[in-house]
């Protein structure tokens, strides 16, 4: 069974059009983009070091750079190249994507 979670395009989008607001809780409650499927921290820790998954940090260059906060295991890819890299990715894996 072929399983996939892409959820890059709806978060940076969201965050991109969502605006800070959005990430200080100060707009209201609504998740942007609602049919991107979403995973809590938990399912996430399950699946670290499993080769059936991928997990990506698209997180902007600049915030990804300074940062020691990342996830082991993680691959970085530009949040504004998703057609470049998208394609690199076995289909067959899962992708957990996060830019937060």
């Amino acid at each position: 069974m072929r399983s996939v979670v892409l959820i890059v395009a709806g978060l940076v989008l969201s965050l991109l059009v969502a605006g800070p607001s959005f990430v200080t809780g100060a707009a209201d409650d609504k998740i942007p983009y609602p049919e991107v499927p979403r995973i809590t921290k938990e399912q996430l820790k399950e699946m670290l070091g499993k080769s059936d998954v991928a997990i990506i940090d698209a997180r902007p260059v600049e915030q990804w750079k300074y940062t020691d906060q990342v996830i082991p295991g993680m691959v970085h890819e530009d949040p504004l190249s998703i057609k470049e890299w998208a394609q690199k990715y076995d289909k067959n894996k899962k992708i957990v994507v996060y830019c937060a």
